[in-house]
């Protein structure tokens, strides 16, 4: 080959054909664009390699002598890692966090088959890593069950089957429980919802799988059925001693087995799930503490409408001995109350617990109230108080005829306290105790107040309420007929100093963080509203604590007509002026939630010869 004489460059080297190439700098230039762009296209996905194609040697060319040879580093992996590194990839499989939905397991499973079209490679690494395919679930497609169970070896298996959907043919259980049933000695993970009919029940197989250590069954029964009949629907349910033995986590619901045999074999549990046992399960109080004691590394415990064959005859003789450093949830929600009383006597607080949900119920006296609140219940405020201050809003709800409560809303976990009418003296003392040492809500936070008028009408729920600084919104709910509610007692608070500034020349407000008063179709006139905050805002020229402005909500979601049983007062204007222009007032809204059509808010109607709210 002749050696051009103009422009010369730096020769390559044609390996093909043994001769060397000499390029000119247009050449060169050229080659170099064409090779910039190969490379832009490949790494936006836009160059596709036919299969069997990306093994085989291609023509020498002057481009190709150009162009970088590229290699995805994650190619370079060893096929073990690989597969671990795609598994991360997926989302994650919490079986005890499953809320038997039938698109459980199916973001799981789309990742998964996504992965195996990425190439090739990820194709044959995906199909050849085991533990990619333990996920079995009645919801998938047969064809798709039977795949997973041929490639996922020897693995431990998740089996999930969520029930049938509201008013829906329940799915063949009995066919996926064939398929599944081969496979019994390698079940791992175990979440079964079930029809209470004893077709269902009497399909399932006798758990005796050594590797199962996760348990989850629900027995969806009807809501007339009696403990006895549903003793008899689940009594085919039967596992093994060593079985339970190595179970760690345990979530039943409506399944009286055999719970004697079952709390004597439990050891270790991570998480125990118990609801709607009765008595005739034969769990007695002794078992369910020597649980307890043996499970060091218990995370989570829940007991729902639990009963025991014997109640303990002195819930202090166990106080403290029981010591759960990884707790982190514990929801206590029993009709007996000893029950309650003596698993939180038994149990050391523990250090870092996030969920506190306590609900007992059924107080003989106001006597055994007051010993459980303001006795079994004081280790646990510090607690409470810990939880309540990371929460980023809290909520009391007080009901006169009915279970009032404390809540907190929380990313994860949060509080849940509630309490009954004879014992919400007792329970607002110690929820005084939680709130009232924090002076007021991080900022950011706030405790909202919701409570119906016949609570607030008790001056000794007021004397405690008032306590409590972090408040910052009462919400009344009041009377739907034509009757006045006495607000009195409120709005005379709501006027008042407390107690500790009373007396002196510095005088502060009581519920000093108020910041919004809500009363719902509020219609008997504002001139007592006016009076409480005429008073309440003249402490702003004494005192040097900072008083927030007030938001006054009086709307109502649907427009109340004139001249019929609850019937709105027209307020004067002036009243209106006089309280918008008060110094302390914010917002202030009287109409009905709902987007405004521009027409007067009160008009003349002739045909009834009354005022009527637009």
């Amino acid at each position: 080959m002749t050696q051009p004489n103009n422009d010369k460059v730096g020769p390559l080297f044609d390996a093909a054909n043994n001769q060397r190439i000499f390029l000119t700098d247009d050449d060169r230039r050229k080659l170099e664009m064409e090779s910039t762009e190969y490379i832009t296209g490949a790494e936006a996905g836009q160059i596709d390699v036919p299969r069997g194609q990306a093994g085989r040697e291609r023509p020498y060319t002057a481009r190709s002598a150009l162009r970088p040879t590229r290699v995805n580093p994650i190619t370079l992996l060893p096929i073990e890692l690989l597969g671990i590194v795609l598994q991360l990839g997926l989302p994650s499989l919490d079986v005890m966090s499953w809320s038997w939905s039938h698109q459980e397991c199916h973001p799981y499973m789309a990742g998964l088959y996504t992965l195996r079209s990425v190439s090739t490679l990820w194709r044959d690494v995906v199909d050849g890593t085991p533990s990619l395919w333990t996920v079995i679930s009645s919801t998938f497609p047969p064809e798709v069950n039977r795949t997973s169970l041929a490639r996922s070896g020897t693995y431990p298996l998740i089996i999930y089957s969520p029930g049938p959907r509201w008013r829906e043919t329940p799915p063949p259980l009995r066919e996926f429980l064939q398929t599944v049933k081969p496979h019994l000695h390698r079940w791992g993970s175990v979440a079964l919802r079930l029809s209470s009919d004893s077709e269902s029940v009497e399909d399932l197989p006798r758990f005796t799988s050594l590797r199962l250590d996760t348990l989850k069954i629900d027995i969806v029964v009807e809501p007339e059925w009696e403990a006895a009949e549903i003793l008899q629907a689940t009594k085919h349910i039967e596992i093994s001693d060593e079985t339970l033995r190595n179970i760690q986590f345990v979530d039943l619901s409506l399944v009286p087995m055999d719970w004697s045999r079952a709390f004597r074999n439990f050891r270790d549990l991570r998480s125990l799930s118990l609801d709607g046992v009765s008595a005739g399960g034969a769990i007695t109080h002794q078992q369910i503490l020597d649980v307890l004691a043996a499970s060091p590394n218990l995370e989570t415990l829940l007991f729902k409408d639990l009963e025991t064959q014997d109640p303990p005859s002195d819930p202090s003789l166990s106080t403290g001995r029981i010591f759960l450093p990884k707790l982190q949830s514990i929801t206590l929600m029993t009709n007996g109350l000893l029950l309650t009383e003596s698993v939180l006597r038994a149990i050391q607080v523990p250090p870092n617990i996030g969920r506190l949900d306590i609900r007992p119920t059924s107080f003989p006296t106001p006597e055994a109230a007051a010993s459980f609140w303001l006795s079994t219940m004081v280790p646990w405020a510090p607690v409470a108080q810990q939880i309540y201050q990371e929460s980023y809003q809290s909520a009391i709800r007080l009901i006169s005829d009915g279970a009032s409560h404390l809540e907190t809303y929380f990313d994860e976990y949060g509080l849940f306290i509630e309490f009954e009418g004879l014992s919400m003296i007792s329970a607002l003392l110690w929820i005084r105790d939680v709130i009232g040492a924090v002076a007021m809500i991080e900022e950011g936070g706030s405790l909202q107040m919701y409570s119906d008028y016949v609570v607030l009408e008790r001056d000794d729920v007021l004397a405690i309420l008032q306590m409590m600084q972090g408040i910052t919104e009462i919400s009344v709910e009041l009377p739907t007929g034509s009757r006045k509610p006495s607000l009195e007692a409120l709005l005379n608070v709501l006027a008042q100093p407390t107690a500790d500034t009373i007396h002196t020349t510095d005088p502060i407000p009581s519920f000093p963080g108020l910041e919004s008063l809500v009363l719902f179709d509020w219609r008997w006139g504002l001139d007592s509203i006016l009076d409480m905050l005429q008073r309440r805002f003249s402490m702003r020229s004494t005192t040097r604590y900072h008083v927030p402005d007030i938001d006054l909500d009086m709307s109502t979601y649907v427009p109340w007509p004139m001249g019929r049983e609850g019937s709105r007062a027209i307020v004067p204007f002036s009243t209106l002026k006089a309280l918008r222009e008060l110094d302390g007032v914010g917002e202030v809204r009287t109409t009905f939630r709902s987007k405004q059509s521009g027409t007067p808010a009160v008009i003349w109607d002739e045909e009834s010869s009354f005022p009527a709210w637009g």
